[in-house]
């Protein structure tokens, strides 16, 4: 009698288990879910190569007025802005959103 009391406890306790992993599991899948169609990656990189550029530009146009120097400083911040935009990229396909600092990407086992 004893043996068939924790069996049907054992299997209890197993379906109470597996209702609450897959319960957290479906919390966790809702957290991250990503539009990943073509017009919004389209769209994030457009956006990210835009800003860099217009940003870059517009500072590199501002220290030119300033300095009285220009082209030099408008074709020196429209790179830098460039580079900015490729890096925001890079760090958005990399999966490091807004985080700051270095990142080791090496798994320990």
């Amino acid at each position: 009698m004893n043996k068939k009391l924790f069996i049907n406890k054992t299997d209890e306790l197993k379906k109470n288990i597996d209702s609450a992993l897959s319960k957290t599991k479906n919390i966790h899948l809702k957290k991250k879910v990503i539009d990943k169609s073509f017009s919004s990656v389209l769209t994030r990189v457009a956006t990210e190569l835009l800003a860099g550029l217009i940003v870059g530009a517009g500072l590199g146009i501002m220290l030119d007025n300033w300095m009285e120097t220009k082209p030099l400083f408008m074709i020196i911040c429209f790179l830098i802005g460039g580079f900015a935009g490729i890096y925001n990229l890079w760090r958005q396909v990399a999966g490091h959103g807004l985080k700051i600092g270095y990142f080791n990407n090496v798994k320990k086992d």
